[in-house]
């Protein structure tokens, strides 16, 4: 891994930005800030951004390039116990990337549907415009249409992953710079509504009577953790290919202030265009709702039920911005684990990227089916939410144990200027502050499953939750323990090979 390294600092700057913006960002923050009372929810965040969500970010980008490889050798080096835990952090990346990949092929389909969609939009009634998506493209049963966006979604992937690390900045330059346009464009037309003041308000005033609610708490924190893409194997593996020269804090504090940024601009564009439409009351905090349901019904709105044309367009350039986004996020995770595995393994990493590829676009196919909804919903909890959380836990304890011995805030300060990352709070906040603040995330999602729906998460059935939930939980975490048993034989065979060889040669002397 050493030998690949980002050729400049901005590329650096936006492959990580581009791994933290993601659908996260642009969908979920925006449901967030609506549900626990807008400004409120902003306040928590940014606390909980500066006290857990950039030490952590700083430490793992740090640790990236000072041992100029992914999370399993990063976790190795510092103890050779928790190898296994940088492997699960990996592959559990590679599962989200996986679900990430069919939502991406979601996204190319309504990029493709939403013309029609916006033609039709007068003789359709609302509740058919918000299930456009699900009844008519994803439909009761396999949608080819789907399928091909799908492969289309991992062909995209392909094409940024085969090249490196220097592709990877190259596309950043797109999928980042290329959405934030986008979405300034709407923001500027949600604006320019008569209520756009009033969403604003919503949007940025504080409701102070919601600090005492725990799940706002629980929520801010946790939206810290799933927006910066830290704990999910990214940012280690960005930090290798890091120049030796970079100011780490610096830059992190730059990527920090960049998600940020762009998870507002998506709340003024949601918040402006659903007041502007009279939809205000339809946010949802669900991702998959707002995209392929509320957003669907705002479009054909946007200028006016009867305005065709420049709907159309508003509603291709957002899909698009979506679609940039979902591209880079699958593409870090997927980098996640290329790199480690390759090295691992021995395995060129384009071929290894290509195989990933092609075994994701197979598993995809259920994303062409109906049953897809359930799947994603179930899978992405416990992948997304609890194995991130579990692993984020046992990472933070490790780095925060390590931290004082490896000189941690040394290596972050390294080459910064005057303003330099204070080694005492850091250690407190991987210690003892992000650990718990995890932890009672976990304790809060295990009692919230146990007590909805008596105990079936979303009402789904026993066997689909243990099909794409516990068990898909419990593989990430045995692959960890697997490639490392991997590694052990592979050595035990080479020296076998090796006595064998030295015997034949002392037989013929």
């Amino acid at each position: 891994m050493a030998q690949e390294r980002f050729k400049t600092r901005g590329g650096f700057i936006l492959a990580c930005v581009g791994a933290a913006i993601g659908l996260g960002d642009s969908l979920r923050f925006p449901g967030l800030c609506a549900k626990y009372g807008g400004g409120t929810f902003l306040l928590i965040y940014i606390i909980a951004l500066v006290l857990i969500g950039i030490p952590i970010l700083n430490a793992e980008i740090a640790i990236g390039r000072k041992y100029r490889s992914g999370a399993p050798k990063c976790m190795a080096s510092l103890n050779k116990k928790a190898e296994p835990l940088g492997w699960a952090s990996c592959f559990n990346s590679l599962g989200v990337a996986v679900l990430y990949a069919g939502l991406l092929g979601w996204i190319i389909a309504m990029v493709v549907k939403i013309v029609p969609l916006c033609k039709s939009a007068t003789s359709l009634t609302r509740a058919e415009t918000s299930g456009y998506f699900f009844d008519s493209v994803l439909g009761s049963s396999f949608s080819p249409f789907v399928f091909v966006c799908i492969l289309v979604a991992w062909a995209l992937m392909y094409a940024c992953l085969r090249g490196g690390a220097g592709s990877l900045a190259r596309t950043a330059k797109f999928t980042v710079i290329i959405p934030i346009v986008l979405l300034l464009f709407l923001a500027v037309r949600g604006l320019t509504y008569s209520n756009s003041g009033q969403a604003l308000y919503a949007l940025f005033v504080p409701d102070f009577n919601a600090l005492g609610d725990a799940e706002l708490w629980i929520n801010a924190v946790g939206q810290v953790f799933f927006s910066l893409s830290v704990l999910v194997g990214i940012m280690p593996a960005y930090g290798a290919y890091l120049p030796e020269k970079t100011n780490v804090f610096r830059d992190s504090l730059i990527i920090a202030l960049s998600d940020f940024l762009v998870s507002v601009l998506s709340s003024v564009v949601l918040f402006t265009t659903l007041y502007g439409c009279g939809l205000q009351g339809e946010i949802s905090r669900s991702g998959i709702v707002t995209a392929f349901m509320v957003y669907p019904a705002a479009i054909t709105l946007v200028f006016g039920a009867g305005n065709v044309v420049l709907n159309s367009v508003v509603g291709v350039l957002f899909y698009l911005s979506l679609a940039m986004m979902a591209l880079q996020s699958s593409v870090s995770m997927v980098e996640a684990v290329a790199n480690p595995l390759s090295e691992k393994l021995s395995i060129k990493k384009s071929k290894l990227v290509g195989v990933i590829c092609a075994v994701g676009a197979g598993i995809c196919f259920i994303f062409a089916l109906p049953s897809a909804v359930a799947a994603l919903d179930i899978a992405d909890h416990y992948l997304n939410y609890f194995n991130i959380l579990i692993l984020g836990v046992a990472e933070c304890v490790i780095i925060g144990v390590y931290a004082k011995r490896i000189n941690l805030a040394g290596e972050i300060n390294r080459y910064t200027g005057r303003v330099k990352m204070p080694s005492k709070p850091l250690i407190f906040s991987l210690k003892y502050l992000s650990p718990v603040a995890l932890s009672l995330l976990t304790m809060w999602g295990i009692y919230h499953l146990i007590s909805v729906e008596g105990g079936l998460y979303g009402g789904y059935p026993l066997w689909a939750q243990t099909a794409f939930g516990w068990l898909l939980s419990l593989a990430v975490f045995a692959s960890g323990f697997i490639i490392c048993g991997i590694g052990k034989l592979r050595p035990r065979r080479l020296s076998r090979a090796g006595m064998r060889g030295r015997r034949l040669k002392q037989r013929r002397y």
